[in-house]
């Protein structure tokens, strides 16, 4: 007799698994603009006769006709019973509650009764549908022909009621339209009215939620968990909540509890997972998934995620993990628990692009790539670039990335050839010129590192004081102040000064470039020969101009320039003396 209405509404359990409650509009709830109720029969726990209960039920109809409620008529109700193979008498409290969910009626009143000697004791409960909050009538006696009496007492406790179950009913209506606002304002006096009532708890947790209350949020999730433990939706906003405060350790643990309810579902821990990633706990996220993992081996969903939450962990986890000791002058050593984080992301990630190919994300290579560099193996960051390659030959990044792998195993040609053809890919490849000039001066190539820049300032890369402090830096750090070759290394000052570089650029380039000159004809003037004074005038002379076209830098920097001008004067008088003396001896 109930197959159809049961079925419709295992159907609808089915489909709100993990999804919040809705409500019914409020519009569809009411009859004209008041809230539709729907009374069965009220029914004996005893053997006493129906007839006072279908009575007591008929004139409580009959009695709610308020400004804000009506009770629906019994043929109402039996016609919409009829649909579902039911006839009005047939209903029970639990039937009258389904057939309300499936005909938007937002009230059910439930009653009992027994007889206690002459009298019958009266039960009653008024029920929100679908919420299920229930609003008891306080138990009460009347003689046993006073249905009238019965129903009087009901309505009047209802009257008493109506406050609360209209202002619960208001705030699960907003709350279920999504009028947040409104929903706020109804579901905060909700909860004031009706302590009691998890439906509008839970509405109010959702609509604070909504509107990003975060902490307030958690606090009436956390009320709800209280006086449910095991609520999987309620420990999995929770969770989320305390995912959007920063609190990783609770949102793990209301994760963890909410696993624990559904242990077996690989999909739910698939999502949670990624709930507890986006609230920055990629290390609890790829532990959630490691059970997973160890019940599906072969699911390649789940080693997807796994391994991009444990190369994200180990990322996290090298930036704030103490460096440990070096030894013998050896490079740092990586923390142990790093490399485990590393050297876990990559065999997943690696077992993903073995088994998709060309459906694996590019961006597996490029990470796994990462991986390797991190852990010291370039060799074999190359030989993962080159499988994604393989399956990705359109893809700038992976070329990009295997260009640093190569030029760590100091395989330069390979490293610019590489970057090469990432721009052949994407000429707008960020910053894949100064590279190749970066990874030319490293080598010490350093006119190739020149073509490199320029052509890097030509495409906007960087900026030419940046580009040419390149060239400027390094012509001076490895031939000016180490003396080894003042003349490349003025060479290369003037390479930097090509550039189309700024007005204080130029000034420090030229104070530097005065400076330099200085020290090279400090050097050929010192055999003190005729052949030397005229040799070294010239370029003190030089020295004097560009220090002077520094002056601006000078100024900046706190230079003592006047300094440096007073000993090229003195210079230049010996340099003078010098050939004077012997002019007039031959």
């Amino acid at each position: 007799m109930f197959q159809r209405l049961g079925v419709t509404m295992a159907a609808a359990a089915t489909a709100a698994v993990l999804l919040v409650p809705t409500t019914p509009q409020l519009a569809e709830a009411q009859e004209g603009s008041r809230f539709r109720v729907m009374v069965p029969n009220v029914q004996p726990t005893d053997d006493s006769r129906d007839r006072f209960g279908q009575r007591v039920a008929r004139n409580v109809r009959d009695l709610i006709d308020l400004d804000t409620h009506v009770a629906m008529s019994e043929r109402d109700i039996d016609r919409a019973a009829r649909d579902f193979d039911l006839r009005y008498r047939d209903l029970d409290c639990i039937t009258a509650r389904q057939l309300a969910s499936q005909i938007d009626v937002p009230l059910v009143m439930c009653g009992y009764y027994h007889a206690e000697g002459e009298q019958f004791e009266v039960t009653a409960t008024f029920f929100t549908v679908p919420a299920g909050e229930e609003y008891p009538v306080e138990p009460f006696r009347v003689d046993q022909g006073d249905e009238d009496g019965a129903a009087m007492q009901i309505r009047t406790s209802f009257e008493g009621l109506i406050q609360q179950v209209q202002t619960v009913a208001f705030c699960q209506a907003e709350h279920a339209s999504g009028n947040w606002d409104q929903a706020l304002d109804y579901c905060s006096r909700a909860v004031e009215l009706s302590p009691e009532s998890d439906g509008a708890r839970y509405a109010y947790a959702r609509t604070l939620l909504e509107l990003e209350q975060w902490a307030e949020s958690l606090n009436q999730f956390e009320t709800l968990l209280e006086n449910d433990p095991r609520n999987d939706d309620v420990l999995n906003n929770a969770a989320y909540v305390a995912g959007q405060l920063g609190d990783t350790d609770k949102a793990r643990e209301y994760y963890t509890r909410f696993l624990e309810i559904n242990p077996d579902n690989v999909a739910v821990r698939n999502r949670v997972a990624f709930e507890l990633a986006q609230a920055g706990d990629d290390f609890g996220a790829m532990n959630l998934l490691r059970e997973g993992i160890e019940q599906e081996p072969d699911n390649l969903d789940l080693h997807e995620r796994f391994g991009m939450y444990a190369f994200r962990a180990a990322i996290d986890r090298q930036s704030t993990a103490p460096q440990p000791a070096t030894q013998d002058g050896d490079a740092p050593a990586m923390d142990p628990e790093v490399e485990e984080l590393f050297r876990t992301a990559l065999t997943s990630l690696e077992l993903v692009i073995e088994e998709r190919g060309a459906e694996a994300p590019a961006n597996y290579a490029v990470n796994s790539m990462r991986a390797y560099r991190q852990l010291g193996e370039p060799e074999a960051a190359v030989r993962i670039g080159q499988q994604g390659a393989r399956f990705h030959p359109d893809d700038a990044q992976i070329q990009s990335q295997m260009a640093n792998a190569y030029n760590d195993m100091g395989d330069v040609d390979s490293a610019i050839a590489a970057l090469d053809r990432a721009l052949e890919i994407d000429p707008e490849l960020a910053q894949a010129r100064v590279r190749q000039g970066n990874f030319a001066l490293q080598a010490g190539r350093v006119d190739d590192a020149i073509t490199a820049l320029r052509a890097a300032e030509a495409a906007g890369e960087q900026g030419s004081d940046q580009l040419s402090g390149m060239i400027f830096s390094y012509g001076f750090s490895n031939y000016v102040q180490s003396g080894e070759d003042l003349q490349r290394g003025i060479q290369l000052i003037e390479e930097a000064k090509a550039f189309d570089v700024s007005t204080e650029w130029r000034e420090q380039l030229d104070f530097f470039h005065g400076y330099s000159l200085y020290l090279r004809a400090e050097r050929v003037q010192q055999p003190q020969s005729l052949d030397s004074a005229r040799a070294s005038k010239p370029i003190f002379e030089q020295a004097a101009q560009y220090i002077r076209a520094g002056q601006g830098y000078a100024q900046r920097s706190g230079q003592n320039m006047q300094s440096i001008l007073d000993a090229i004067s003195q210079y230049l008088e010996i340099q003078d003396a010098i050939i004077a003396r012997e002019s007039r001896n031959r």
